[in-house]
């Protein structure tokens, strides 16, 4: 009976022995727990990679149409001319969708002697909740300009007479897969672009369609 004690024994031992000793399946564990962390930085780097896209997208959109705005020859841009330029900014956002949740201000302001630019013309389309422009609202009001724009003395930013046009573009950013689990947020992103007139002193635009 003790043999036979000794015999399962040491056949038991064995067998606790060879399998602490098989590694097999070590790497399938390491993996699985290794999941998690490598799909959670796929998705950081996905959205990083897309905010970084988005927010060029958006400052082209804003420097072309200030640019666009700020070539014209004439000093009254008709509405069907400042609808398209508008309209450009959705092909030039593709491959991404801005139709929904951007909002593009366009500003023309004109500096007066002694006093605070005048906004000229304004044309808002789109919207974004608790947004407005920075420079300024209602035409024939004062427009407040970056303080990158030298004050040239008895309050003037800009010199009597000098036209400058603006473009603000604002998108409400939601990232595709970091947002539910509390990484990149849905965040508010912005883009500002100033030329002046190449062809013109002066350039206005009609305020709504």
């Amino acid at each position: 009976m003790s043999r036979l004690l000794k015999s399962i024994g040491y056949r038991f031992c064995g067998f606790v022995g060879g399998f602490i000793r098989n590694h097999r399946g070590v790497a399938m564990a390491e993996f699985a727990l290794m999941l998690p962390v490598l799909m959670l930085l796929a998705a950081g780097s996905f959205e990083v990679a897309r905010y970084a896209l988005m927010t060029q997208k958006l400052d082209r959109i804003a420097a072309t149409l200030s640019d666009l705005i700020a070539r014209s020859s004439i000093e009254n841009i008709t509405e069907t001319e400042i609808s398209n330029i508008i309209d450009s900014a959705l092909y030039m956002a593709q491959p991404f969708d801005i139709s929904t949740g951007n909002m593009i201000i366009l500003t023309s302001v004109q500096g007066r002697a002694g006093q605070a630019p005048e906004i000229l013309s304004q044309r808002v389309s789109g919207a974004v909740d608790g947004v407005s422009s920075n420079i300024g609202n209602g035409i024939g009001g004062d427009a407040t300009l970056p303080a990158a724009f030298p004050d040239a003395g008895s309050g003037e930013t800009l010199s009597d007479g000098e036209t400058l046009i603006i473009a603000e573009v604002y998108f409400d950013y939601e990232p595709y897969l970091t947002g539910d689990i509390g990484f990149f947020g849905d965040m508010l992103l912005r883009a500002h672009a100033y030329f002046r007139p190449r062809f013109t002193d002066t350039i206005t635009f009609p305020s709504a369609s």
